[in-house]
């Protein structure tokens, strides 16, 4: 309970945190284009000051509206936090980021490998001998658990964000309902998958270790490594941390979410044929955790 309150708090934090940033930078620079548009006579300047001011016009000008356009789409996106559909978008996006992923790690950590540490998972086995069933309704349960807290989670962004931060923070409108309701769409059956290979690979790791603080470690050590490798030449397109953001559609606009991961270069390769290899990575850990089981005790 304590974690969901923290992410909960977390995520919204997050949105008013966004959504105030890009306010202010549409702002401002919408304000400096209109300063720069009302001309260099101001009766103030020389001659000179005012012709080298219209000859700088032009630049500053250009250099403004494409700030304005990376601004206004800054201000889309952040927006969602404001939208009763679009909030799924923000909270799903950060629970398929690194607050998310840890979380998953820890809930897992000690929902799973905490049943060792304490012997509670005998009589559980005394029902249901076989292991990986027993361990597949854990993680069904940890994923479900997520679903929900990103459900709770929007909620409480959505009702802030159109109660209070539509008048305190204007943005632009995040597009038409239906291109909301397709975007929202895309973004949760993306960030579900994800959270699902996560909490298959928590719940491995964490049976596999079976004392909490451990499964935790080997958990954080491994989300690290996936981070880290994502920017490898070549292959970091293929490695979870290079396919994650492009199947959860980060850009470089989503800040909040985006400054953990180290993008590759693009790829024509879509997405979802490079998340192969790490599925076929989760699908080993799992194959292995069943051998495991079958040549030790159980307990």
């Amino acid at each position: 309970m304590t974690l969901a309150v923290l992410f909960v708090l977390g995520s919204l934090y997050c949105a008013l945190g966004s959504q105030s940033s890009a306010s202010e930078s549409l702002r401002n620079v919408r304000s400096n284009i209109e300063t720069v548009e009302q001309g260099c006579d101001t009766g103030l300047n020389s001659p000179e000051q005012k012709a080298l001011c219209l000859k700088s016009v032009p630049l500053e000008l250009k250099t403004l509206q494409q700030y304005e356009v990376n601004f206004t789409e800054h201000g889309r996106r952040a927006a969602n936090g404001q939208h009763p559909v679009a909030s799924l978008i923000w909270t799903m996006k950060l629970a398929a980021s690194i607050p998310g992923l840890a979380l998953v790690i820890l809930v897992a950590a000690f929902f799973v490998a905490g049943e060792w540490s304490r012997g509670s998972i005998v009589p559980r086995l005394l029902y249901e001998a076989r292991l990986s069933r027993l361990l597949s309704a854990k993680a069904a349960a940890v994923w479900m658990w997520m679903l929900t807290l990103v459900t709770v989670s929007s909620a409480v962004t959505a009702a802030v964000g159109m109660l209070y931060t539509r008048s305190a923070f204007p943005l632009p409108s995040p597009g038409a309902l239906g291109e909301v309701l397709a975007e929202t769409a895309t973004v949760l059956v993306a960030g579900a998958a994800v959270l699902a290979a996560a909490v298959a690979t928590a719940v491995a790791l964490a049976a596999l270790v079976r004392l909490p603080l451990r499964s935790s470690l080997a958990g954080f050590l491994l989300l690290v490594l996936v981070v880290q490798t994502a920017g490898t030449p070549v292959v970091g397109a293929w490695l979870p941390g290079g396919a994650l953001p492009d199947i959860v559609g980060f850009s470089g606009f989503d800040r909040v979410w985006d400054h953990f991961w180290v993008f590759t270069a693009p790829s024509t390769v879509p997405a979802v044929l490079r998340a192969v290899p790490t599925l076929l990575g989760i699908a080993l850990l799992w194959t292995f955790l069943q051998r495991r089981a079958r040549t030790r005790d159980l307990v």
